[in-house]
């Protein structure tokens, strides 16, 4: 017992010691004499100090300061300071003095470009390489001058410095060609360093091997701005995050083979047609590679993190997104023992489970599982690219796949996931229904189909009628000879078009009957008169579904229900695609559907009857769903300017002349529609006096109309003297006339 108080009073004293000698470590260290600060640390403590102000003003000032030494330097301009400090500058640097001058420019634009929230240290090594360069090129220049101090007076070759310099050179090397060699090699070493020529080599070098060197992704003109909607990775995260991995995780991936779509320039073009050179050519950018390998290792990694064994096995890069291919690993059956051989695939749903955990671990923006991809035996992960390259209409004209269509009414959609072309037929389909948010895209594409179709089409094969309730987005197609009047904008004079559209299409119904056609084509071979497509482009359908939604609902359905044969054709877009928009009776007559980016996978489910949707970027990224496919095919939308829309215009415009006949519906504006209250009024009063008795529900079940319509006219009824008021409690109102004799059957 007294042993171990012993020895429990000395761990105790040990243990006070101990803690005595760490406080007065501590102390010691608290109260240490403070480091000296490196260059590096003084600058970026006082850059931290330093607000925006600070920054711009100081670059405003060595800016100016320098270019007006470039001038004084060129004799353009002088004075009492600037003249002595430009003949200093020739004396001193002789021909280096310009690249003294350039050099004061770039580090005015260097601190404009600092701020306090991004204080980026000061590059001294770059700083010293370039006062290398600086130096050996005067060497070289006096060297080439023939060392002549009264040439470096005048401010010639090298000045002062390069003539002290290169007196230098020779007095340590005697042979005039070693000095030559010397300083020339001094020049291109540094200059190599400088600006980072080595890369520039080794990629030339790879080139002419067949090798494809890794470069940024970079695009001539992106969408609103360079790669805005895509993820922009910070600057050496990837290279850290690829040091991170483990051995086994870092991939060396190849594109998985895919065929080579072949691209005619110079294809040969209908007559009359417009030249594919009014539209703009596109740039693709480079694939990098060793970021998409870095990509695939973090995704491998990941899911074997959370107990999915899973291998990527390739990738496709598109413009927007980059598919990388995984294809599941086993596992072991539950319940067997580790000599037991039998295993298990994994279940794709296990992956597409972690699809939030893997948008965490590539830092995506938003991320898409396409689990299984259709005809391949693997899922694709789609991870968003560094940046988003503009599709451009052109190339896609040009494509075989266009080619191939050989569809009067064939439009480009853009490219998909492995930056192939996506085209399909409008006739084919033969209504498009588009959905998205704003600012997806939808009106971008929209006047790329509109633009698509009049390069393809004369006037007197296929017409287009407008109608834009936002009132902006298709009034610049106005003057475009295929466009049946202007575009429409206002709501009544917009549910005079519906309603001549559907006269349109019963006159054409006869026509084909005439003939004994069953189409448009078999009608134009037999007729002499040659009836042309009608387009009728639809934008933002839910302004015309709040103003008047059961006029624009029954006229839509019937054009949609019976107008294909008869060649109109419907594409009518909205970015609310809710169900009092897109009705089921809208949705069922437009198997093809297209939908951009949407709030929620609700969103997503009423266009596409499937999630997806919500999980696309916008600025295009978009998903089509072929009524001849089945499942949804992300692509990346066409992008054209409003140039080429002009020039497209002002083509056909030089060629027929502008139309300025006034649209054939003009008659139609003012007349009530057929199926409206006052024309159904006489029905419904035949109706009430013949069973005596009146209500809502009876109306609208005998004229086949909808509740709210059947209501306002049992209100007129009222009015008019006809029924009595409301019961209430569901009870049919009283009939205030009496009921039809035979004789006025009769009659």
């Amino acid at each position: 017992m007294v042993n171990r108080v012993v020895i429990n009073y000395n761990l105790s004293e040990m243990q006070k010691k101990t803690r005595n000698v760490a406080g007065k470590r501590a102390k010691k260290t608290y109260h240490a004499e403070p480091q000296p600060k490196s260059p590096a640390q003084w600058f970026k403590e006082l850059a931290q100090r330093m607000d925006g102000t600070t920054f711009d003003i100081t670059g405003v000032m060595l800016f100016a300061f320098a270019l007006m030494s470039l001038l004084a330097l060129m004799n353009l301009t002088g004075g009492t300071l600037l003249t002595p400090w430009a003949n200093a500058l020739w004396r001193w640097f002789g021909y280096g003095a310009v690249l003294v001058a350039i050099g004061v420019a770039v580090g005015g634009l260097v601190m404009l470009r600092k701020s306090k929230e991004n204080p980026a240290p000061f590059n001294w090594w770059q700083f010293v390489k370039f006062e290398m360069l600086l130096f050996s090129l005067l060497t070289l220049l006096s060297q080439i001058g023939g060392s002549s101090i009264e040439r470096a007076e005048m401010g010639m070759d090298g000045g002062y410095i390069g003539w002290v310099l290169a007196r230098t050179l020779e007095a340590l090397l005697p042979w005039p060609f070693l000095q030559a060699l010397v300083s020339t090699g001094f020049f291109v070493f540094f200059l190599v360093l400088t600006f980072n020529l080595g890369s520039a080599i080794e990629n030339a070098l790879e080139n002419l091997a067949g090798v494809a060197s890794p470069k940024p992704a970079s695009t001539e003109e992106s969408i609103d701005g360079p790669g805005e909607g895509a993820i922009q990775p910070e600057p050496g995260r990837q290279k850290n995050l690829r040091n991170s991995l483990p051995p086994e995780y870092r991939k060396k991936l190849s594109p998985t083979e895919d065929e080579v779509e072949p691209v005619v320039a110079n294809r040969v073009r209908a007559v009359g047609l417009p030249p594919l050179n009014l539209l703009a050519h596109e740039h693709n950018a480079a694939v990098d590679e060793k970021h998409i390998n870095t990509t695939a290792g973090i995704i491998e990694k990941t899911l074997a993190d959370f107990g999915v064994p899973a291998k990527v096995i390739g990738y496709r890069t598109g413009p927007l997104v980059t598919q990388y291919a995984v294809q599941p690993g086993f596992i072991k059956k539950p319940g067997s023992t580790e000599n037991d051989e039998q295993a298990m695939r994994v279940r794709v749903s296990q992956i597409a489970s972690l699809q939030n955990d893997l948008a965490l671990a590539t830092a995506a923006q938003r991320l898409r599982i396409e689990a299984p991809v259709p005809g391949r035996a693997y899922i694709g992960i789609e991870v968003p690219n560094s940046q988003l390259t503009a599709v451009r209409l052109r190339p896609i004209l040009e494509s075989e796949s266009f080619h191939k269509l050989a569809a009067p009414l064939g439009f480009a959609l853009g490219r998909d996931v492995s930056g192939h072309p996506l085209v399909a037929d409008l006739a084919k389909m033969p209504h498009l229904l588009v959905a998205g948010q704003t600012g997806s895209g939808k009106s971008v594409f929209i006047a790329a189909l509109a633009a698509c179709l009049a390069m393809n089409n004369s006037p007197e094969e296929m017409r287009l009628v407008m109608i834009d309730v936002k009132m902006v987005e298709l009034i610049r197609f106005n003057g475009l000879p295929h466009l049946l009047g202007k575009v429409e904008t206002d709501v009544q004079r917009i549910l005079g078009v519906l309603r001549w559209l559907v006269n349109e299409m019963e006159h054409r119904y006869k026509l084909l009957e005439s003939h004994r056609a069953r189409d448009l084509n078999a009608y134009n071979r037999k007729a002499k008169v040659h009836l042309p497509r009608l387009v009728v482009i639809i934008d933002e359908l839910a302004d015309l579904m709040m103003s008047a939604p059961e006029q624009v609902e029954v006229n839509l359905v019937r054009l949609a229900q019976k107008a294909r044969a008869t060649g109109i054709h419907l594409v009518v877009a909205t970015q609310r695609p809710s169900t009092d928009v897109v009705t089921g009776l809208i949705k069922a007559n437009f198997p093809a559907r297209l939908a951009f980016a949407v709030a929620s996978g609700i969103d997503s489910r009423v266009i596409l009857d499937s999630t997806g949707a919500e999980s696309l970027l916008g600025k295009g990224d978009l998903l089509f769903l072929n009524p001849e496919v089945g499942n949804p095919v992300r692509a990346q939308g066409i992008w054209i300017t409003d140039q080429e829309i002009e020039k497209v215009i002002a083509y056909w415009q030089k060629a027929l002349g502008s139309v300025n006949d006034a649209p054939p519906w003009e008659s139609l504006l003012y007349e009530p529609a057929e199926d409206s209250p006052d024309a159904l009024i006489d029905q419904a009063v035949e109706i009430v006096r013949s069973a005596q008795k009146a209500s809502a529900s009876m109306i609208q079940r005998k004229l086949k109309i909808g509740y709210p319509r059947a209501a306002r006219l049992l209100d007129q009824l009222e009015e008019m003297g006809i029924v009595g008021p409301s019961q209430g409690g569901g009870k049919d109102r009283d009939v205030m006339v009496d009921r039809l004799n035979d004789q006025e059957d009769l009659e």
